[in-house]
C-alpha cells in the first residue's frame, strides 16, 4: 500500500523536473529569436534612412539642375527641361525606394517569424508550433520570390507539442527545418545592406556638396544681399555651416547604426548556425 503511494508521487517529482528543464533549455531559443528580432528591426530602419538620405540628396541635384537650366534654356525650352529632369530624378528615386521596399518586406517577414518563434518558446500553451509558424514562412517565400530567388518547399509542420511546455528539441526542430529558407533571408539582407551603406555615404557626400554650393557660398559671397540677411536667415547659415564642418548629427547617427547593424548581423548568424547544428 505504501508503495503504490509512494510511486504517484516519484512520478509528479520526475514529470516536474522535465517540466523544469524543458522551460529551461527553451530560454535559449527565446534569446534567440530576442535578437533576430532586433537585428531585423535594425535593417528596417537603416532601410528607411537611406530611402530618405537618397530623396534628399536628389532633391539638393535637382535644385543645382534648376540653377544650370535657368541660365541655359528660356521659355518652353526651359519648361520641358525642368519638367524632364524632375521625371528623371522621381523615377530614379521611386525605383531605389521600391527596391529598398522589398528588402525592408523581407526583413519585416523574418522579424515576424522570429517574433512567432520567441513567443511560442515562451509560451506554456499547448499549440502546434508549425502550424503557428509555417503561414510566416510562406509569406517570407514569397519576400524572397521578389528578390528573384529560387523559391522554396515550405516545411510541413512540425508535430504538436504533447505537455504544457516547448521542449528544445521541438524548438530546434522548428528551426532546423526553416534553416536554408531563413540563410537565403540573411544572405540577401547582408547583400543589401553592402548596397544601402554604399548609397547613404555616396548620398550624404552628395548632400555635403551641394549644402556647399547651393547655401553655403552664394549667401556668403553676395555682396547686395548680405546686409538684408534676416537673423533666422543668418542663423540658419551657421546652423549650415556647423554641419558641413562638424558633420550633421545624422550623418554620425546613420554611421553607428550601419557598424551596429553590420555587427549584429555578423553576431546572429553565427548564432543561428550554432543553433541549428547542435
Amino acid at each position: 500500500m505504501k508503495q503504490s503511494l509512494r510511486a504517484p508521487a516519484a512520478f509528479w517529482v520526475l514529470l516536474y523536473f522535465v517540466l523544469l528543464s524543458g522551460c529551461a533549455s527553451s530560454q535559449q531559443y527565446v534569446a534567440f529569436a530576442r535578437d533576430g528580432v532586433a537585428y531585423t528591426g535594425a535593417v528596417t530602419a537603416l532601410v528607411d534612412r537611406a530611402s530618405a538620405v537618397r530623396v534628399e540628396s536628389s532633391s539638393y541635384s535637382l535644385l543645382q539642375q534648376h540653377h544650370e537650366l535657368l541660365r541655359k534654356y528660356k521659355g518652353q525650352a526651359l519648361k520641358n527641361a525642368l519638367r524632364d529632369s524632375l521625371k528623371q530624378a522621381n523615377r530614379a528615386d521611386l525605383a531605389a525606394i521600391e527596391n529598398n521596399r522589398q528588402t525592408k518586406n523581407v526583413a519585416i517577414t523574418l522579424q515576424n517569424y522570429f517574433i512567432a518563434l520567441q513567443e511560442l518558446a515562451a509560451s506554456t500553451a499547448l499549440v502546434d508550433i508549425g502550424a503557428k509558424s509555417s503561414e510566416i514562412i510562406a509569406k517570407l517565400e514569397d519576400a524572397l520570390k521578389s528578390q528573384n530567388r529560387d523559391s522554396f518547399l515550405v516545411s510541413p509542420s512540425v508535430a504538436p507539442v504533447i505537455g504544457t511546455h516547448f521542449t528544445e528539441r521541438v524548438l530546434r526542430k522548428e528551426l532546423s527545418s526553416r534553416k536554408q529558407i531563413i540563410l537565403s533571408a540573411l544572405d540577401i539582407l547582408d547583400g543589401q545592406l553592402s548596397t544601402v551603406t554604399r548609397d547613404i555615404d555616396a548620398q550624404t557626400r552628395n548632400i555635403r556638396k551641394a549644402r556647399v554650393a547651393l547655401l553655403l557660398l552664394p549667401t556668403f559671397q553676395e555682396t547686395i544681399l548680405a546686409s538684408r540677411l534676416s537673423l533666422s536667415d543668418k542663423e540658419r547659415w551657421v546652423t549650415l555651416r556647423q554641419m558641413d564642418i562638424l558633420g550633421s548629427t545624422t550623418e554620425g547617427d546613420d554611421k553607428k547604426a550601419i557598424i551596429a547593424v553590420k555587427t549584429s548581423g555578423s553576431k546572429f548568424r553565427e548564432l543561428f548556425m550554432n543553433i541549428t547544428s547542435k
